[in-house]
């Protein structure tokens, strides 16, 4: 009788630790509703047990949000994506950014000037050891929420790094275009070698737009390609069904033209084309803002997706890139920080690309509709390439971490300890994020 009791409890004992783990790693019903649907599930149990053990191949089920990833592995995990940290490291490699060249950066709308430093702490009978933190010296001005967003991801990737970070010093400005100079920025044309590239605002959210979180528009494009599913009381609604074969053949666009002749001319030679679904959108406009306004995740339902540049770069790319369907993009002026993994021709092709004058996009779409099958291969080289890989959490973080390394390369060693205040220098993040500001009086 003692036996069976014990292996009773045991049993019991074992269903507990198991709902345990499973509202740790889902704490929502929605999360749990995707985990228990099936095997199929990108959530399946398999990857869930093993979540986070990276073992030197990539594995997008289990891998997505490993922030944990140490540089080596981060190496195995996405080769190629440093390419624009290596080269803004070897362009400085013999000329080092100085403290006096960091000074002289224009202090214009968007500008952040912060610090990473390591300190040493003193945990109770531990021994020493190391903390960094990131602060926030001065700012400039403010482009909505953008540099909110861009803090928060840099913050992320610092305090889930595995491996110590250099203390660093650095400038990034917001703004969509800037000057050639030794900052950090969102895009840059072929020319502007000076400029370090960062993953745009949008990786941790674009909430003026309503598109939400990158993690919201990630988890959306999925479930919006996913087979209908049981409803989940109080949890995902079902699948939205747009699988390939039922996704609308046609080549879909929304945006504000802003007065942009690249722009206006897509919207020309597009007008009336029975393969093109594009409508300029007017924010402000209530009826526009009705009938015209797509959501990101919406753009799924639609098997080729054009992509325009704004001011400089469009910060839709990313977006565009998590849906299973054919990107096609212009000639693009602006660089992102991944954007030379992006293929438009040969085995690894994932878009399709045109005329900056859009005088081929005809012929290209004719072709495009007449030959399913290589447009459909096209669709699922790029979510392998982007949605699946490097334009995971994942993938960002390692990023940040390596732009801090090479930074680090080829700059001066920052000053914590200002002599002349006799203060620290800057501001805690912490602080800085509930605050929004570098100096008040308490209370």
């Amino acid at each position: 009788m003692s036996v069976l009791r014990h292996r009773y409890f045991l049993r019991v004992a074992a269903v507990i630790l198991l709902c345990l783990t499973l509202v740790q790693l889902y704490p929502s019903r929605n999360s749990l509703a995707i985990f228990l649907e099936s095997s199929k599930s990108p959530y399946d149990a398999h990857n869930v047990i093993n979540k986070g053990k990276f073992n030197g191949t990539w594995d997008f089920r289990r891998d997505e949000k490993n922030y944990r990833l140490d540089d080596a592995e981060c190496q195995h995990a996405f080769p190629g994506l440093f390419e624009e940290v290596d080269r803004a490291v070897q362009d400085r490699r013999n000329n080092s950014i100085t403290f006096e060249e960091l000074e002289s950066i224009p202090r214009i709308n968007g500008y952040v000037r912060g610090m990473i430093y390591e300190q040493e702490i003193l945990p109770p009978a531990d021994g020493y050891g190391v903390d960094f933190k990131l602060y926030i010296i001065s700012t400039e001005g403010r482009i909505y929420s953008r540099e909110l967003a861009t803090l928060h991801s840099l913050h992320r990737a610092i305090i889930t790094s595995p491996e110590a970070l250099p203390s660093i010093e650095f400038t990034f400005i917001s703004d969509d275009r800037i000057a050639s100079q030794s900052t950090w920025t969102y895009a840059r044309r072929a020319e502007d070698t000076a400029l370090w590239l960062i993953p745009d605002f949008g990786y941790w959210a674009w909430p003026e737009t309503k598109v939400g979180s990158y993690g919201e528009m990630h988890l959306k494009a999925q479930l919006a390609e996913t087979p209908k599913l049981q409803t989940w009381e109080g949890g995902l609604p079902p699948g939205g069904g747009w699988t390939w074969d039922r996704k609308h053949s046609k080549l879909v666009w929304r945006g504000a033209t802003m007065g942009l002749k690249l722009r206006e001319k897509f919207i020309e030679v597009t007008q009336d084309k029975g393969w093109a679904d594009v409508r300029a959108v007017a924010w402000h406009n209530e009826d526009s803002m009705r009938d015209d306004l797509l959501s990101m995740d919406a753009h799924c339902q639609y098997r080729f997706l054009a992509h325009t540049e704004g001011n400089s770069y469009s910060g839709r790319l990313k977006y565009l890139q998590n849906c299973r369907s054919v990107i096609v993009a212009h000639t693009m002026d602006w660089i992102q920080h991944y954007q030379h993994l992006m293929r438009s021709s040969g085995s690894e092709q994932n878009y399709v690309e045109v005329r900056m004058d859009f005088s081929d996009l005809e012929s290209t779409m004719k072709m495009l509709l007449a030959t399913p099958e290589k447009a459909k291969k096209i669709a699922d080289k790029s979510v392998m390439t982007f949605r699946e890989r490097y334009l995971t959490p994942a993938a960002e973080v390692c990023y940040w971490r390596r732009l801090i390394r090479g930074w680090k390369e080829v700059t001066f060693e920052p000053e914590f300890w200002n002599e002349t205040t006799e203060q620290w220098r800057g501001v805690p993040w912490e602080s800085f994020a509930l605050e929004r500001r570098l100096e008040w009086d308490p209370y």
